[in-house]
């Protein structure tokens, strides 16, 4: 009795954990850790349609992370698809760039990271259809056109964004004002284009920073294969002071809102996060040309950028209380 227990439960493991092995690998696929990207302009944007109006719907905020969030695995998966040179090419990977490495290393098929990204396209329609249908919001539509349109150019012919030194742009806007915008519209039905852009500039600066500081460790593959990335154009030692500035101009930003009574005093929470940034900062001019040196510093700006966007939100929440 024990034995045939045994015999029938085995295959079920297996079963179970070949299963696991498949969605461990969809996640790393549609590189998820970095999902913080997409998620932290909505949340903020929840969050400023709670300070200005009072409106928070639970349904519709879930609805509107689902979209964002799988507008974004579209593009993480599009990216791999029209980066496979790049990619191969790319002897210096992290987990911070170089791809997800599925399709280099022979674990998923190209034709199935297009597939994927397809879908992951059409289940953020579907969603904005949802949350049409729900608000009578039809404005969403153009919203998530461009959002699409972001994300599929980012690296798709004929534009290629990111291969014309387009790509940190491209990034600000979708992973900065279009999210917040697109969330506080979501849940107000109101277009506040001023207050929207105002509050998503530092965390505009901070995900582009993200992507530009990653383009060091892609130099070498990016320079070999044409890929005109912004630290391919101007080279790594002065892309080490466009960091810089566009930490600071993150955080001066904010301060210069909160002077002019755009935003209020409760968002000085953020500067919580500025001794990472002058972490990140030393790292970085002490190893601009150094990869595993600066791998640190790639992390410490996602937390930067993370931690960050999570204090301008509570902020905003704590004002309107």
């Amino acid at each position: 009795m024990v034995d045939q227990n045994i015999n029938l439960y085995t295959p079920k493991t297996s079963s179970q954990m070949s299963q696991r092995s498949k969605l461990l690998i969809w996640i790393q696929a549609i590189r998820a850790p970095f999902f913080t990207a997409s998620i932290i302009p909505l949340l903020l944007g929840l969050a400023l349609a709670w300070y200005e109006t009072n409106i928070f719907d639970p349904l519709l905020g879930s609805l509107v992370l689902i979209a964002g969030v799988a507008v974004h695995a579209g593009t993480n998966l599009l990216n791999d698809y029209f980066d496979q040179e790049t990619d191969q090419m790319n002897n210096f990977y992290s987990p911070f760039n170089g791809g997800s490495r599925m399709i280099q290393n022979e674990v998923i098929p190209p034709h199935k990271i297009l597939f994927a990204a397809i879908g992951s396209y059409f289940i953020a329609f579907v969603t904005v259809l949802g949350i049409i249908v729900l608000t009578r919001g039809i404005f969403l539509v153009f919203l998530l056109f461009i959002a699409i349109a972001l994300g599929v150019f980012y690296t798709a012919i004929p534009v290629k964004l990111s291969y014309r030194g387009l790509g940190e742009f491209a990034v600000f806007v979708g992973f900065g004002p279009l999210g917040v915008i697109s969330a506080y519209y979501i849940q107000t039905n109101i277009l506040n284009l001023s207050t929207a852009i105002i509050v998503s500039i530092p965390i505009a600066f901070l995900i582009a920073m993200v992507l530009f500081l990653n383009e060091f460790q892609d130099f070498d593959a990016d320079s070999q294969t044409g890929k005109k990335t912004m630290v391919v154009l101007i080279g790594k030692e002065n892309a080490v002071k466009i960091y810089v500035l566009g930490i600071i101009f993150s955080y001066l930003a904010l301060f210069i809102s909160i002077l002019i009574s755009a935003l209020p005093y409760q968002t000085m929470l953020m500067f919580l996060s500025f001794p990472l940034s002058i972490k990140a900062i030393q790292i970085i001019k002490e190893n601009w040309n150094e990869i595993n040196e600066l791998l640190p510093a790639n992390k410490l700006t996602i937390m930067i950028h993370l931690l960050s966007g999570l204090l301008l939100s509570l902020s905003l929440i704590l004002a309107n209380w």
